[in-house]
C-alpha cells in the first residue's frame, strides 16, 4: 500500500506542477506584454512594472492552483485508466475511497495552500495594487519623459516636451502648466534630473518663462533665468482603503457588516472547493483504456468553470439578502459534498462490474 502511495502521490505532484506551470506561463507571459504595452505608451512608470507584473502573478495562482490539482489528478488518474494500470489496482482491492485516502495528503496540502494565498497573500497583493494606483492617480508623472513627444502628468495640469535626451541631459524642452493663478509656458535650453533630501528636481538651464494671468487673460509677464527648479511630485494624500477584497481575514472577523461576512466567506470557499473538487476528480478521471487519458478533460473544465460561477453568484445572492444569514455562502459545498459522497457510493458498488 506504501510502495502505491508514493507512486500515485509522485505522479499526481508532477502533473499538478505541470499544469499550473503551463497555465502560469500563458497568463504571466499575456499580462507581461499588456503591462509593458501600457508602460511605453506612459500609463504608468517603468519602474511599476515589475511589482504589478508580481500582484498578477499572485492574483492568478489562487484560481490556477485548484484547477491545476484538479487536473493533475485527472490526468493521473487518466493514464493509470489507458494503461490498464487502473485495472490491476481495482483488482486488487483498493476501492475509490480508498484511493482518496492516499492522496488525501497531497490533497489537503494544496487546500492549505490556496488557503493561505486566499486569507493572506491576494489580500495583502490587492492591497498593494490598490496603493500602487492611489500614487499614480495621485502624483504629477512629468519624469516619465521620452524625446519628441507630448508628456502630460497625471492631472493634465502640466505638459512637457523635450527634443532629445542626450546621456541623461534634456535638450530644447518646452513646459506648461496650467492652475487658478496663472498659465505658464516656459521654454528652455538645457535641463537635467536632481536628487536633493530624497526629492527629485528638473533643473532647467537659460530658458524664459511667460504667464498669462487670469482672469481676463490680458496681463502677461516674461521672466528670463539661468537657472530653475522644479520639483517632480510631492507629498501623497493619506491611503485610506475601502475595498472589501484587500482589507486583512483579521479586521473582516473583526467587522459585524454583510460585505465583510461575504468576504470572508468568499476567500474560505476556494480552498473548501479545491478540497471537493480533488475529492470529484477520482471517480471523475474513470475512462476506458481506447479514449485515452484526455477523456474527460472538457468535462472537468466545465465542471470547473460552472463551480466558480455558482460561487460568484452565491455571494451576490447573499449580499443582496437572498439567502438567510444562516446558510450564508455553505450551502453551495454542502451540496456539492452530498454529490460527491452519493458518486463515491455509487462508484464503490460500481468499479467492480466495470468492463
Amino acid at each position: 500500500m506504501k510502495i502505491l502511495q508514493k507512486y500515485l502521490v509522485k505522479e499526481l505532484t508532477l502533473s499538478s506542477i505541470t499544469v499550473f506551470s503551463v497555465f502560469m506561463l500563458i497568463l504571466a507571459a499575456n499580462t507581461m506584454l499588456r503591462l509593458v504595452e501600457e508602460a511605453s505608451v506612459g500609463n504608468f512608470p517603468t519602474y511599476l512594472l515589475f511589482p504589478l507584473i508580481i500582484i498578477k502573478i499572485t492574483q492568478y495562482s489562487i484560481y490556477l492552483l485548484p484547477i491545476s490539482v484538479f487536473f493533475g489528478i485527472i490526468l493521473t488518474f487518466g493514464r493509470l485508466y489507458s494503461n490498464n494500470e487502473m485495472a490491476v489496482i481495482v483488482s486488487s482491492g483498493i476501492s475509490p475511497i480508498q484511493l482518496g485516502k492516499l492522496i488525501s495528503k497531497v490533497i489537503i496540502l494544496f487546500s492549505l495552500t490556496v488557503g493561505f494565498f486566499s486569507l493572506y497573500l491576494t489580500p495583502s497583493a490587492t492591497e498593494y495594487r490598490y496603493k500602487l494606483e492611489h500614487r499614480l492617480n495621485s502624483e504629477e508623472r512629468i519624469e516619465e519623459i521620452s524625446p519628441g513627444r507630448f508628456t502630460s502628468s497625471q492631472s493634465g495640469k502640466a505638459t512637457f516636451f523635450v527634443n532629445e535626451i542626450d546621456s541623461g541631459k534634456l535638450n530644447n524642452i518646452f513646459f506648461s502648466t496650467s492652475g487658478s493663478n496663472s498659465i505658464t509656458v516656459e521654454n528652455s535650453s538645457t535641463a537635467s534630473y536632481v536628487t536633493s533630501d530624497d526629492k527629485k528636481y528638473l533643473v532647467l538651464y537659460r530658458g524664459v518663462i511667460n504667464e498669462v494671468i487670469p482672469p481676463n487673460l490680458v496681463t502677461s509677464r516674461k521672466t528670463e533665468y539661468d537657472t530653475h527648479g522644479i520639483q517632480l511630485g510631492q507629498d501623497l494624500p493619506k491611503f485610506y482603503n475601502e475595498k472589501y477584497d484587500a482589507i486583512s481575514t483579521l479586521q473582516l472577523l473583526r467587522d459585524s457588516s454583510l460585505e465583510s461576512k461575504a468576504e470572508f466567506q468568499s476567500r474560505i470557499m476556494l480552498p473548501i472547493a479545491t478540497l471537493l473538487l480533488c475529492y470529484l476528480a477520482i471517480p471523475l478521471s474513470y475512462s476506458s483504456p481506447r479514449k485515452g487519458r484526455y477523456n474527460k478533460i472538457f468535462l472537468a473544465s466545465v465542471i470547473y468553470f460552472i463551480y466558480l460561477i455558482l460561487m460568484s453568484i452565491s455571494e451576490k445572492m447573499f449580499l443582496l439578502e437572498y439567502i438567510p444569514d444562516f446558510f450564508g455562502l455553505w450551502w453551495l459545498h454542502a451540496c456539492v459534498a452530498m454529490v460527491v459522497y452519493y458518486i463515491y457510493i455509487r462508484d464503490n458498488e460500481v468499479i467492480p462490474n466495470r468492463s
